[in-house]
């Protein structure tokens, strides 16, 4: 499992690397909109290649211990299930291998099905929290993707946020529904921005 994982970082690694070396452009001859793509795809690129280099890029320190914090968690997880597997995969393999003079270390505790039981729960375990982890480091490439492009993302005066609540309006002021006419609450929002 340990073998697994890092061959899968030194992939994602490997091929990080190569998208950002294959794809490095001159940009002293690009028009400022190309900047603006070419700034996407450099944080992208390398919060691929590192995980929270996109955030630092982007000037988003505060994120960096958060996309650290979740993959950490969810590999810890990942492994301390994986650890329990072994020992119970092992010790149910011990149990119904045949041989009478190998004793597993449930063997007072646990039945056969209960040792199978939590082979398997301990195996799913496992890979749902490697597909956690997988997911928490494919989260931050993402939030550094949006985070480069909501940088040039202006908010000045010119753009506001107008928000109404909505009382019900009942016809001749009464409380209830008056034939069949139905009146409810709800919330009224308007984005304005002003050229």
């Amino acid at each position: 499992m340990k073998l697994l994982l890092t061959r899968l970082l030194l992939s994602f690694l490997l091929i990080g690397l190569n998208l950002f070396i294959a794809s490095a452009q001159d940009t002293t001859d690009v028009p400022s909109d190309s900047l603006y793509r070419i700034r996407v795809r450099l944080a992208t690129r390398k919060s691929l290649i590192l995980p929270g280099w996109g955030q630092a890029y982007n000037r988003s320190y505060w994120k960096i211990p958060v996309a650290y914090g979740l993959m950490g968690f969810s590999g810890a997880q990942a492994y301390t299930y994986h650890k329990q597997y072994i020992r119970y995969r092992d010790a149910y393999r011990t149990r119904v291998d045949g041989d009478s003079l190998t004793v597993d270390e449930y063997a007072l505790t646990q039945t056969n099905a209960l040792l199978k039981s939590n082979r398997d729960a301990f195996r799913q375990g496992r890979d749902t929290f490697i597909l956690l982890t997988l997911g928490a480091y494919l989260l931050q490439v993402v939030d550094a993707a949006v985070d480069a492009h909501l940088s040039s993302f202006t908010v000045g005066d010119n753009l506001s946020l107008n928000w109404n609540i909505l009382s019900p309006q009942w016809p001749g002021g009464q409380g209830g529904a008056v034939a069949g006419i139905r009146g409810g609450a709800g919330l009224q929002l308007g984005l304005v921005y002003h050229f």
